[in-house]
């Protein structure tokens, strides 16, 4: 196999200089959602363009022995309308970086445009640290899911989430407008007449007039339809489950996911999340940065390998469950996101959505994916992991080839 592990693409001073000045115009920050040419340096460096907040790591490196096999790159996968492989596809596809570890083993890996070192944005894969923390506050009875979120959160009282709970919010099907995908005129990234595009620039993900708080902006969002009946994709969804964990926990979430996550999984080296300017919120749905193996470490914390992390297993088997039995089947396909990984994953059904995860699969395997093509699959039943960074449009089905490897891998005996 050729060493695919020490691939940088140098980029010039006087670009960097010009990356710089082109996002020094703050109607141009919208462009930072999209693969642009200038995001394939802004996504590797996004500590140069928002102010973030630490996510340390502590004690002993959780490592990765490497166990490489040949074989995965030649499985081959659906991908429209022929069959590729793997090789092929990271060949061609815009991957910065793509590895695969099976009981807690490095058994594949590629660096196409970035270094091991070298850290990325997660972009929505963050949700998952979300979804996850929630799991563990709902498990240990310290958040009740069928609790309104107007209970956690004084600020959104008298307000449409006074019927949303906990666990519609945690599944993304509150029935509220301002959504992220489903608004009628599909344009709330770019629109500053939408609400979710109004929320966004109230935390300065964009430039717009926003004179309200981020939660009084929340706070505006009219009922639609009745929760539960629609997975609507909303990052405002993630944003608000945030504040809700702070509040119980008292702590800042990057503060709060260090201590249950990066300082028990063994870690690398420590990330960094963005913060909003006004407030310091992080931005865990779109901003957790970290080099590739740690993303991969995190979703190693929900496997079976987890026992073999420097401080044994620190996610409850309860937890687990609690996410893999999360969503509903038939509101599933109702928005967007759904309808689009239905295709992606066209060979399977029952397919739910729940807990920041954008697919649980009757198998109980979990993916998570993100702006760009950014992606991670955790699969607790066959001890799998694939995590992958990208700076695309999403579009090319690394979700399928994941899951393709991971029913093969699990094959594979090592």
């Amino acid at each position: 196999m050729p060493d695919h592990t020490q691939q940088h693409e140098h980029v010039d001073l006087v670009d960097v200089t010009n990356i710089h000045q082109f996002y020094a115009d703050p109607h141009n920050r919208v462009q930072m959602q999209f693969p642009t040419p200038e995001n394939h340096y802004t996504w590797q460096h996004m500590s140069r363009f928002y102010p973030t907040a630490e996510i340390l790591r502590s004690g002993t490196v959780f490592e990765l022995k490497k166990h490489l096999d040949n074989s995965i790159e030649h499985i081959k996968f659906p991908f429209k309308g022929t069959l590729k492989t793997v090789e092929e596809h990271l060949d061609t596809a815009p991957i910065d970086a793509f590895i695969v570890i099976k009981q807690g083993e490095l058994v594949f890996e590629r660096y196409n445009s970035m270094r091991p070192i070298d850290k990325h944005n997660w972009f929505s894969n963050a949700k998952a640290t979300t979804g996850v923390l929630l799991a563990m506050f709902i498990h240990e009875g310290l958040i009740i899911a069928d609790h309104s979120v107007s209970e956690y959160l004084h600020e959104l009282k008298g307000t449409a989430w006074d019927s949303v709970t906990v666990q519609h919010t945690a599944d993304m099907c509150t029935g509220l407008d301002s959504t992220e995908h489903d608004e009628p005129q599909h344009d709330s990234r770019t629109n500053p007449e939408q609400g979710w595009f109004r929320w966004a620039a109230s935390i300065d993900l964009v430039a717009g007039q926003q004179s309200l708080s981020p939660l009084e902006v929340v706070a505006t969002m009219q009922r639609r339809q009745d929760p539960g009946q629609s997975f609507e994709y909303n990052s405002i969804n993630t944003f608000v489950l945030s504040r809700i964990i702070e509040r119980v926990s008292g702590k800042s979430l990057n503060e709060l996911f260090s201590e249950r996550f990066w300082q028990k999984m063994g870690a690398s080296a420590d990330a960094y999340v963005a913060v909003s300017k006004n407030e310091g919120y992080p931005l865990h749905f779109f901003s957790v940065n970290s080099n590739l193996e740690d993303m991969a470490r995190f979703g190693v914390a929900l496997t079976p390998s987890a026992k073999r992390m420097p401080n044994g297993q620190f996610v409850a088997d309860g937890v687990i469950k609690l996410m893999q039995n999360a969503g509903d089947t038939k509101a599933y396909g109702k928005g967007y996101v759904g309808q689009k990984f239905m295709q992606s994953f066209s060979e399977d059904r029952n397919l739910r959505n729940g807990f920041q995860w954008d697919a649980i699969f009757e198998d109980g395997d979990l993916f998570k994916g993100g702006v760009g093509g950014q992606g991670l699959y955790v699969s607790p039943t066959k001890d799998v992991v694939i995590a992958w960074f990208s700076t695309g449009d999403g579009t090319h089905q690394e979700e399928t080839m994941a899951r393709y490897i991971a029913k093969s891998v699990s094959l594979i005996k090592f």
